[in-house]
């Protein structure tokens, strides 16, 4: 079927428009060959489209099944506008920066930090398979290291893009990647070097642009070697055309190089106040394009970590600074003020005081006078005469710009050699590399000069070796399907590079006019028309019509103007040699220019002399710049390339905007769009044929089986698409000509919608006579409801009329009865209040006379209580006194019976410290008692009184003697009062002070018996240490069933005897024989209460192990999985838990002998982890039938190479062979539910982290997969009695995740629902479930932004409610060697 007859009612074609480039439309009628216009409907109306041939037609749309395919190549119609609405909405609605185009990687800068770069996302991407991940800059350079590893070939990664799009960023990426997966575990190894070069590379190279903050003003191709075993050994960089015109001028809004700012910034430093730097304003070379600070950026900072580079890669502290002080004299070089003298100004001098040249040329120790004399004179030779000429201020200004130009090339050409022998290693040759080339792109300014002819002319040769390569993989393709094929014709753009580098080229009869004496910019454009023009016309050349200084080049991406002016100057780069001369006599910068006569650099120039002016045109730059491009293309042939497209997607530098002007030109001029077109000529949709027989099985005949897929299309094709030209069979794919999948989708649609419309008349049908039922029963129910409302008015009415009359009956009775209550109720009152007035009297009759007797009785009661106060304090008193002295006696009977035990005098020291300090408080607190009452007192005399009226002085002195005394009295009593409580509190603590002193007694006695005992045991020990020397004791067997004071001697020989038993006498004996000995001794050393026994018993035990682990396993243990490390750690704290029984506490030395077994034992489950992930994903359901059992296949590119996956039973069969060994062996049943539990847990992780990274996985049919083989594995646990220790648990996150593929996804209530539901997963893990989500067949759809925000709205965010600590000080554990142990009483 032709592509015009697509081109029908409902289809979607893309039209051109002057702001988005291309928008959407629909057509409303279909098309007929020959109509002028097409009717369309945009999004603000209908157009009329004009059509005069079927080739005016516009490009048609893709299928919906398209949108956002990870692969440009995939798509069913290759065209610009299909390309873009493709990026934008990978870029806008998904957030994925990265596309693949074939063998190309798009990516577009994001302006943004995405958190895609860690350590986890190259752990997830390293051995990966490029189809099998999400496009990424990681998948590349896997890729890259993957092909170099299994091919032993050598490979490249080219990096490409305009300033601002991401170039340096995506290089850095690349090079850590292989730092990662090739590195080594050295603190200073290659890799860390290979890193460290970045920063140095970006502060002498990079600077600030209108385009890009941090611009590259350099190409470098970095090649990486590697070892036989793949790691990194070295590394070498070579650079291309560093723009050394930015260091002595810089365009508006633009800055020098990064390294002049740092400087600056960093002028406060002690070690930099040498350099006698200023603030930015001062000179001339940092202050032209007005911007000082690069927002977000700290130059200070920047600094450091440039300095932390040079310090790993090996550049020593004084070394740096020579480079600094190098770098801060070419700023003090450009603000020396030239000027102009002579009667017409054609002299010029600098002043000997000028400040500028004294700090040049104290920096770089040359002399001041000779510097500022050849500045402003040049050498001739006139006749064999050596003649000084002056020179204008116009020339002397170029001349010191030229000095400086060249001083700062030929310290970039220098920090480049020490870069690349540090980064080099003399150890072993590199088996082979992989080089990132990181290159300008195609530029094109409003003004274009010699850096941009030589960036463009450098891109040229890029192209055209990118086109060549695609289109040598896409005949490859061919030949592996066994197609015939028509060679395919691309554009080739070898007419524009023999324009510029062929004979009689540009750059020739550029450096033929450079060899002029007397050559000029305007001659050599006038040599280029005449050549180019006039002569022999060239279609990439052309004049521009009101110029006739400049030329235009149709280069493969754009029309370039160039202005010639600068050409000259620029591609000479000439510096006077008597300068040169004065520099190499300078002991600071001769090293610089060294290699200056024998290795010329195109990034350095030339120097100018007379007696080398017959050889100045092989020092040119661009003859230079040819001769290290041609080397690159020669290097780049020879390698593997492996491409990246980086895109600016706005020139704003906005977050996350897409603008498609920009990046459409862009595509034109990165070959993007000329890879689609190589690929658009050819087939360039390809289906394996399980993918086709899956998608359009509804159209297919015959036999619905999967098995039979190949000979299903090949039958059913033809009858599809009669055109046999417009698809091919190929080996394992069916090839599509450009259109096809859209036109078999069409067909697809049309038989869905027959077999929609033969669904829809019986589901109306059905309907239709569920509605005649509902209304014929709600029509019966209506009159029912009807004849029950009349009847029971008609009762309500009856019942209303009896309700009146009862109510009239009543009211009457109400009335009168209130008024009977009135008149009650008055009288009534009236009694009251007389009856009240008559009590009253009495009462207040009757409280005058209880007050006068309660007076008489409190005064009788104070006189009383004042008296027995007094006796009683004086007896309180005396009693304490005898009751002190006593205690004293009791105390000091007890000092010397303690005395008297002189072997236990250290023991005891801290207590009479502590009788000290507790007498000693007492006598405090009685003290401050007394203090506080007097206080009291004091303070009650100072009060003032309110003021009262006047009264004689008589009165006032009787008044202040009564008070005197009163308080006199007062404080009496409450001294003796406040005595008698401090001496009842102290008496109470000193008598439980000699409680505790004799129990401390008893138990010093009862320690010095026990020590005589650990003595003994001691002996014992060393005696039979002593005996151990000698021949090993003879081998017994036995087995104990109760130990009964076991010595020490006796339990190590039962430590040797098991340490010591062969293989074939182990295997005979019963399970656990060993373990069970050991066990006894310990628990017997244990319950005897000799810590230091138990000790060195458990040392043994550890000792002896591990020399039977070593006689047994000789050979190192393998890196422990990181997953297990948990495990060790959890059963030392149940080994921990069960000796908390035992008598002694102090057994954490019985416990360390678990992790070499735990490891030994983890080990031997880590392969099992992969597997079983894997197990997870692609075993099939044996218990359905029919396409619902039936997963989709994974669509793989040609390279793909697939193993035998293990099948779930294989893997139920390891670990019941695990289960049976640990119950063979009689493990505790806590220690293998641990072990099962650890495992499930890293099952889970692992299936779910390939899960949250796979798009192909996230679909319904693969989460049902996923809860069959899940249940499987739950149904091996329970009947292993195994869920008791949380194996079963630690599958819900898994479980949950299978369900969250198949439960509906377009409600709010689906989302509550989902909420409710995964409660073991994360916000960020559903939310990414959910994005990845992938339709499996027309039924369904895929989750909408929307529903995404919703579900991630409906979240809870709590935070827990901890406890406060508790912490007393009896909890702490103080050790009695501190003497501190009084601090458990305070």
């Amino acid at each position: 079927m032709a592509t015009l007859e697509l081109y029908r009612k409902g289809a979607s074609v893309w039209v051109p428009d002057p702001d988005e480039v291309w928008v959407s439309a629909q057509l409303l009628q279909d098309y007929k060959p020959g109509e002028k216009q097409l009717l369309l409907q945009l999004s603000n109306g209908n157009v009329h489209y004009p059509v005069g041939s079927p080739s005016d037609l516009p490009p048609l749309g893709n299928p919906d099944i398209l949108e956002g395919e990870n692969d440009l190549t995939a798509l069913s119609f290759l065209h610009e506008p299909a390309v873009l609405h493709n990026l934008q909405v990978r870029f806008l609605d998904y957030n994925n920066i990265y596309t693949y185009c074939g063998i190309v990687l798009v990516a577009i800068n994001p302006y943004d930090q995405l958190p895609i770069y860690g350590e986890e996302v190259i752990d997830a991407y390293s051995g990966q398979d490029m189809t099998d991940m999400e496009p990424h800059i990681f998948s590349v350079a896997e890729e890259a290291y993957r092909t170099m590893t299994r091919e032993e070939k050598n490979q490249s990664i080219i990096i490409s893009g305009e300033s601002g799009s991401g170039k340096t960023v995506s290089a850095k990426f690349t090079m850590r990647y292989f730092a990662v997966v090739g590195g080594a575990a050295q603190q200073t190894s290659v890799e860390e070097r290979v890193l460290a070069s970045n920063p140095i590379m970006e502060s002498i190279g990079n600077a600030k642009t209108t385009r890009n903050d941090n611009s590259s003003r350099f190409g470098k191709y970095i090649e990486i070697g590697f070892g036989r075993k793949g790691d990194i050994i070295g590394a070498n960089m070579r650079t291309y055309l560093l723009e050394k015109s930015r260091v002595v001028f810089q365009a508006s809004a633009e800055r020098n190089y990064h390294i002049f700012y740092q400087l600056c910034a960093s002028r406060e430093l002690p070690e930099m106040r040498s350099l006698r730097l200023g603030d930015l304003q001062c000179f001339r070379y940092t202050n032209q394009g007005g911007e000082m600070q690069i927002p977000g950026t700290d130059d200070v900072s920047d600094l450091e970590r440039t300095r932390n580079a040079f310090t790993i890669l090996g550049v020593q502290p004084d070394q740096q600074m020579e480079l600094f002080r190098i770098l801060s004299a070419v700023l003090h070089l450009g603000n020396v003020d030239i000027q102009a003298s002579g009667r017409s100004s054609d002299r010029s001098f600098i002043d000997a005081d000028d400040r500028s040249l004294a700090v040049f040329s104290k920096l770089l120790g040359v002399e001041g006078s000779q510097m500022a004399h050849w500045i402003c004179h040049r050498r001739l030779t006139v006749g064999g005469e050596m003649l000084v000429k002056p020179m204008t201020g116009q020339q002397a200004v170029e001349a010191r710009d030229a000095l400086a130009k060249h001083i700062y090339g030929q310290l970039f050409t220098w920090t480049v050699q020490r870069l690349n022998s540090a980064l080099s290693t003399q150890r072993r040759r590199a088996k082979s590399f992989i080089g990132v080339l990181d290159i300008y792109g195609f530029e094109t300014f409003e003004r274009n000069s010699f850096e941009q002819f030589c960036i463009n002319y450098a891109n040229e040769k890029l192209q055209q070796q990118f086109n060549r390569h695609v289109f040598h993989l896409e005949q490859e393709e061919y030949v592996r399907e066994e197609l015939a094929w028509n060679r395919i014709e691309f554009s080739d753009n070898q007419q524009c590079i023999s324009l510029i580098e062929g004979q009689l080229g540009m750059f020739d009869l550029l450096d033929e006019e450079c060899r002029m004496p007397k050559g000029s910019d305007e001659n050599w454009v006038r040599k280029l028309y005449d050549q180019h023009l006039t002569s022999k016309p060239h279609p990439h050349f052309r004049k521009p019509r009101l110029s006739n200084i400049a030329f235009i080049v149709l280069h493969f991406a754009d029309t370039v103007q160039y202005e010639c002016e600068g050409f000259l100057d620029k591609n000479r780069d000439t510096v006077f040699e008597e300068l040169i001369n004065i520099l190499k006599a300078s002991q600071l910068v001769a090293e610089l220019f060294q290699q200056q006569g024998n290795v010329p650099s195109a990034a350095n120039g030339s120097v100018r002399s007379e007696k080398r002016a017959t050889r100045e045109h092989k020092l040119t730059v661009g003859f230079q710049f040819r001769q290290s491009l041609q080397m690159l293309m020669d290097t780049l042939n020879s390698t593997t390339p492996h491409y990246v497209r980086c895109i600016k997607p706005n020139d704003l530098k906005e977050p996350f905007m897409f603008d498609p002007k920009r990046t459409v030109q862009q595509l034109r001029a990165c070959g993007v769009l000329e890879t689609i077109r190589i690929s658009a000529a050819g087939y360039p949709t390809r289906w394996t044929y399980e993918e086709f027989f899956s998608r359009y099985r509804v159209l297919l005949r015959g036999a619905q089986n999967q098995d039979q897929a190949q000979a299903s299309c090949r039958q059913n094709l033809p009858q599809l698409i009669p055109d046999p030209d417009q698809y091919c069979f190929g080996k394992t794919k069916v090839f599509f000509r450009a259109g096809q999948v859209a036109l078999l989708e069409r067909l697809r649609a049309e038989r869905l919608r027959i077999a929609a419309v033969i669904i829809q008349s019986q589901v109306r049908g059905w309907l239709a006579r569920i509605r005649y039922t509902k209304i014929f029963w709600a029509t019966v129910t209506i009159q029912r409801y009807t004849r029950g409302t009349l009847a029971r008015r008609l009762a309500l009415a009856l019942r209303y009329t009896k309700a009146a009359l009862v109510i009239q009956k009543t009211y009457r009775m109400v009335v009168v009865r209130q008024l009977f209550l009135m008149i009650r109720q008055a009288t009534i009152t009236i009694q009251a209040f007389t009856r009240g007035t008559l009590a009253r009297r009495r009462y207040r009759v009757l409280v005058a006379e209880r007050a006068a007797v309660l007076l008489q009785a409190r005064v009788r009661g104070w006189l009383v209580r004042k008296a027995y106060r007094q006796i009683r304090a004086a007896v309180v008193f005396m009693q304490c006194c005898i009751r002190r002295r006593a205690a004293k006696r009791e105390l000091q009977k007890l000092k010397t019976e303690a005395r008297s035990v002189e072997r236990f005098r250290e023991l005891n020291k801290g207590m009479e410290v502590k009788l000290m300090q507790l007498q000693l408080k007492a006598d405090q607190e009685v003290g401050e008692g007394c203090r506080v009452d007097e206080c009291k007192l004091k303070n009650q005399k100072l009060e003032k009184p309110p003021p009262a009226p006047v009264i004689s002085e008589k009165e006032v002195e009787d008044r202040r003697k009564a008070e005197e005394k009163a308080a006199q009295k007062i404080l009496q009593l409450k001294q003796v009062e406040h005595v008698h409580q401090a001496v009842s509190q102290a008496n109470a603590a000193l008598r439980a002070e000699l409680d505790e002193e004799r129990r401390k007694y008893q138990g010093l006695l009862r320690e010095f018996t026990r020590l005589e005992q650990r003595y003994d045991n001691l002996r014992d020990m060393s005696l039979l240490t002593e005996a151990t020397e000698g021949p090993t004791p003879p081998r017994m067997n036995f087995y104990c069933n109760s130990l009964t004071n076991v010595t020490l001697s006796a339990v190590l020989s039962l430590l040797w005897l098991c340490a010591d038993i062969r293989v074939d006498t182990a295997l005979s004996l019963p399970p656990g024989l060993s373990a069970s000995v050991i066990f006894l001794c310990v628990r017997q050393a244990d319950c005897s209460g000799d810590q230091t026994r138990a000790r060195s018993l458990c040392g043994a035990a550890v000792t002896a192990m591990k020399a039977a682990l070593k006689r047994l396993d000789p050979q190192p243990q393998r890196p422990q999985h990181p997953g297990l490390s948990a495990a060790p750690q959890r059963h030392r704290d149940t080994s921990a838990k069960h000796h908390r029984c035992h008598h002694s506490d102090d057994t954490t030395d019985a416990v360390d002998v678990l992790p070499p077994s735990t490891a030994a034992f983890t080990n031997h489950l880590i392969p099992l982890l992969p597997s079983v992930a894997a197990l997870l994903e692609s075993e099939t359901i044996s218990s359905l039938s029919g396409s619902v059992g039936k997963l989709p296949v994974s669509r793989k590119r040609a390279g793909s190479v697939g193993g035998d996956a293990p099948t779930m039973a294989s893997v139920l069969r390891e670990l019941g062979g695990l289960h049976t060994a640990m119950t063979h062996q009689t493990l505790a049943r806590t220690l293998m539910e641990q072990a099962f539990h650890q495992l499930t847990y890293l099952i889970c992780a692992s299936a779910l982290n390939s899960l949250l990274l796979r798009k192909d996985m996230c679909s319904w049919s693969r989460g049902m997969q996923i809860r069959y083989n899940v249940s499987l594995l739950e149904e091996w646990l329970r009947s292993r009695g195994l869920q008791a220790g949380g194996a079963v648990a630690t599958l819900e996150p898994l479980i949950q995740a299978a369900q969250l593929l198949q439960v509906g996804k377009k409600t709010e209530a689906d989302a509550r629902s989902i909420v409710e539901t995964c409660t073991a997963l994360s916000s960020q893990q559903i939310v990414k479930i959910l994005g990845l989500y992938t339709p499996y067949s027309d039924l369904d759809e895929r989750v909408t932004l929307n529903f995404i925000r919703m579900a991630f709205s409906l979240f809870p965010v709590t935070f827990p409610n901890l406890p406060p600590l508790v912490l007393s000080a009896e909890q702490l554990v103080i050790p009695d060697s501190l003497k501190i142990s009084f601090l458990r009483k305070a």
